[in-house]
């Protein structure tokens, strides 16, 4: 079967992905904590687009999934987390879980629908989906930090408005339970960084770096 762009994008950054995000490390931690405090440890848990798994193992599941379009990605998660209550594959899973995520992920997609479709189907009543994403209105700020080759390079994506997506997650029998807006400023500048997180992100939510949103089953 023929790759799609975004495949071969990310088969050919997979070994430098965790170096960029080592160089990003303020705002990798900064989603790592947001995540811990929506999705509770020791729980069933899938992601979607699980890169080489840092962020499900950080997450201290009861039982993780991470599935990802990449074989590379895969093969490295593999590697680096040997252990039985994690698994990495490029096959969708079919039982139900706990909580789903993907961070990063939906920008990405070829056709957002059909994977919000197939996430509904993982889910029961008790589910929880969370979804991360860059804000929109931070685009070109983006691509002019990856042409300074201060990010990972983001490869083929499309940002998706918050109003399409709540209007798609209805269609596909889920309920957004939560929209909200963190991390002002993502890089840490001394004295800057801390000043603006702390005391004026509650005065510029909409701007701040990340957008994500929480959905349940009805």
């Amino acid at each position: 079967m023929r790759k799609t762009a975004s495949e071969k994008h990310f088969d050919e950054i997979a070994r430098e992905y965790d170096f960029y995000k080592s160089k990003n490390y303020f705002y990798y931690n900064n989603l790592k904590k947001l995540l811990g405090s929506l999705i509770p440890k020791n729980r069933k848990v899938f992601e979607v687009g699980c890169g080489t798994g840092e962020l499900l193992n950080h997450l201290r599941p009861k039982y993780g999934y991470g599935y990802d379009i990449s074989q590379k990605m895969i093969s490295i998660s593999k590697s680096k987390f040997r252990i039985s209550n994690l698994t990495f594959s490029t096959s969708w899973p079919k039982e139900k879980f706990d909580y789903i995520f993907m961070s990063d992920v939906i920008e990405h997609l070829d056709d957002p629908k059909e994977t919000l479709r197939k996430i509904s189907g993982l889910m029961d009543r008790k589910s929880v989906f969370v979804c991360t994403m860059a804000n929109p209105a931070w685009e070109p700020v983006l691509m002019i930090a990856e042409k300074l080759d201060l990010k990972m390079p983001e490869g083929p994506h499309k940002r998706v408005a918050f109003n399409d997506l709540r209007l798609t997650v209805n269609d596909l029998g889920m309920k957004i339970i939560k929209h909200d807006y963190k991390l002002l400023v993502p890089i840490g500048i001394p004295f800057i960084t801390d000043l603006a997180n702390k005391y004026f992100e509650r005065y510029f939510k909409k701007l701040s770096f990340i957008e994500y949103f929480v959905a349940i089953k009805v």
